[in-house]
């Protein structure tokens, strides 16, 4: 069977990113299959590259990847629902075989996907490589595709899902194919080329829905293996990546190991990943930069102990100030933190207290020091979902496809004093 694998559009917003899902997917297709992958987002007409691909390769069954349905936690919202019904009319337009959706973005918001886009014949939930892959035999084979778990089909009008299926091993599927699109287009972008090393994630923040989408069980890939993979990238032009774990340093042995099986391949190449505060240490950093780390991300969200403990961070205010005084103290990393406007628990003491932190990290770091200040966005399948709900934002039921943004009431004239002085900044 000859697949076409598409990443969604975004519309033209914001920097293009690997599609590594699309890697992932291609890697775990049984040899029988031809496979190729189309990014619209690198072409300079988006969607005629996408028709002329459809036109020149002719599939027998094409997967659409979406990743995120909006731009999350901007100021300003992008919806990217729009540029996506636009892959999927064009999609139709030349092509009436079975198109399958998946991605992040799709099995967030998978019943209200399938009910809003009848273009879609399948979709595919949650992880996606052995699911597509099962689905993609059944197709190719005439085989009972009611059988294949993790999947939503059409019957008789109506959106049937087969069943859950479990979790992979993720040590046991095969490396991502980072040869199906070339490298060069994303190149330009510090983050613009992301490796795992595990899936999961143990933490339960609030607002995240990465517990949902690859459990909280850590599934962990083999350091060697990963080192193996990322000379497999440098050998096709890769000098720079970013971790795409939700943590890199959680748990803080296994991230160890992938970096001194890095040393040991002496890969000279940099990189970037998220980090949280607590447990870190110079060592840690010391391996960090030896494996070539040059940006630390923390994703702290608020400056406040109540704030802290109202969003579940593990995390306390004397914790982020003692990692920060170790990337200040070394002098060798760019760091980049990510806060919460009004996050529930925010008082105007701790909103006072995060805008002197900024101005003293700015000072001492200088152009090393990088802030992004949010707004919350409610997402389905979070705690912060239920909360919204019980609170009155959101209606029970709510598909949440449409941006519902979190804000304290009692201190809301904080998030619209930071959105001032965003705009005054142009962001």
């Amino acid at each position: 069977m000859k697949i076409l694998l598409v990443q969604s559009w975004l519309g033209g917003d914001g920097p293009p990113v690997y599609p590594v899902g699309l890697a992932c997917l291609a890697a775990a297709l049984a040899p029988g299959h031809e496979v190729a992958c189309c990014d619209p987002n690198v072409a300079p007409d988006p969607l005629g590259a996408l028709a002329q691909k459809l036109r020149e390769f002719a599939p027998d069954l094409v997967g659409v990847s979406l990743r995120n349905i909006d731009s999350t936690n901007t100021r300003v919202s992008t919806s990217y629902l729009p540029p996506f019904a636009q892959v999927l009319n064009t999609v139709r337009a030349g092509f009436a075989g079975p198109l399958v959706v998946g991605g992040s973005g799709f099995s967030m918001f998978a019943q209200a996907l399938m009910a809003r886009y009848p273009a879609i014949d399948y979709g595919v939930y949650l992880e996606g490589e052995g699911t597509f892959a099962a689905l993609a035999d059944a197709l190719a084979g005439g085989g009972d595709v009611a059988a294949v778990p993790s999947v939503y089909r059409r019957e008789n009008g109506r959106t049937v899902f087969s069943r859950p299926s479990a979790k992979s091993d993720f040590a046991d599927l095969p490396a991502p194919d980072f040869t199906v699109l070339p490298l060069a287009p994303y190149t330009a972008v510090p983050w613009g080329i992301g490796v795992e090393t595990k899936r999961g994630c143990a933490f339960s923040c609030l607002y995240c829905p990465y517990g949902f989408l690859n459990g909280r069980t850590y599934r962990r890939k083999a350091p060697e293996r990963v080192a193996e993979e990322l000379a497999g990238l440098k050998a096709q032009g890769l000098g720079r990546f970013t971790f795409l774990d939700s943590v890199f340093n959680a748990p803080a042995d296994h991230a160890a190991a992938v970096m001194e099986a890095m040393v040991r391949r002496d890969l000279r190449l940099s990189w970037s990943a998220w980090f949280t505060e607590r447990g870190l240490t110079r060592e840690f950093l010391e391996l960090a930069r030896r494996a070539g780390c040059d940006t630390v991300i923390f994703s702290p969200d608020a400056y406040g102990d109540a704030a802290l403990r109202a969003l579940d961070k593990a995390v306390t205010r004397a914790e982020i100030d003692a990692a920060y005084a170790l990337v200040r103290d070394m002098a060798c990393f760019d760091v980049s933190y990510n806060f919460f406007k009004n996050p529930p628990g925010q008082t105007l003491r701790d909103a006072l207290a995060l805008l002197g932190f900024i101005v003293r990290a700015r000072r001492q770091l200088g152009r090393r020091a990088h802030f992004e200040l949010s707004s919350l966005r409610v997402e389905p399948h979070t705690a912060l979902a239920a909360r919204a709900t019980a609170e009155g934002i959101v209606a029970p039921g709510a598909d949440l496809l449409e941006p519902v943004r979190y804000t304290q009431g009692r201190t809301a004239y904080i998030e619209k004093f930071f959105d001032m002085l965003l705009k005054a900044r142009g962001r």
